[in-house]
């Protein structure tokens, strides 16, 4: 997303009312109350903040029901900010209304350290991307986690201070013609998630997503849904 449109986002959701906060976080009455108890995967996990838990809880609301989602946190957020909604959003409803019902994502303390370390490092160092700290690769990084799980994704997000602008941020994946962000979100082959979100000397506020797919101790993942 252009980096305008970041601050001005930023600034918005940091001096509008509290109503407009309590509406962003109030589930909407098409929900149902078990998809939303099943989204609120993280709610009990005391390691996470509350934006950190509301990361996971708007992706698995993506997950289990993509056209909900697009018809009510997606087109309240984009009412309310006024974004533009060009051919990347476009494409996310036209995702999310065909998608099918995918696994909800469950805490993952491993994936949450090493997420909570890139966020710290990027911070610190006021870099962005995936080289660690002291420039050790992604694949480097993941070489202890790839022990664990068979697939293993990240994603990071620069300047926003709340989990549903987070959320919708790299969902719609603006100006990646790859879509890497999104398809990440929306894999159907990752099961597991840690978040962690710190300060950053450049960009004020950085979030990095760790998503862990199928454990190599098994052959396929039960999930509650």
């Amino acid at each position: 997303m252009h980096s305008y449109l970041k601050h001005i986002i930023y600034f918005f959701l940091f001096f509008t009312t509290s109503t407009l906060f309590a509406q962003k976080i109030t589930p909407f009455e098409t929900w149902s109350d078990n998809d939303l108890s099943i989204a609120n995967s993280a709610k009990n996990i005391k390691e996470l903040s509350f934006q950190e838990k509301k990361i996971i809880f708007y992706i698995n609301l993506a997950r289990i029901n993509g056209s909900l989602f697009a018809d009510t946190y997606l087109k309240d957020y984009m009412d309310d900010v006024k974004i533009p909604k060009n051919k990347y959003y476009k494409s996310l409803v036209k995702t999310l209304k065909e998608q099918p019902r995918l696994p909800v994502l469950n805490f993952d303390e491993e994936l949450f350290n090493e997420a909570v370390k890139h966020a710290k490092e990027m911070g610190k160092t006021g870099r962005k991307g995936h080289r660690s700290g002291d420039y050790e690769s992604f694949g480097e990084r993941m070489a202890p986690l790839q022990k664990k799980f068979k697939k293993v994704k990240e994603s990071n997000q620069y300047g926003f201070p709340d989990a549903l602008s987070i959320v919708i941020d790299l969902l719609i994946d603006d100006e990646q013609e790859s879509l890497r962000h999104r398809k990440m979100l929306l894999n159907p082959e990752l099961f597991y998630i840690g978040v962690g979100i710190r300060a950053h000397k450049k960009f004020m506020i950085n979030t990095s997503i760790l998503m862990g797919g199928e454990l190599m101790n098994q052959s396929s993942v039960l999930n509650s849904q």
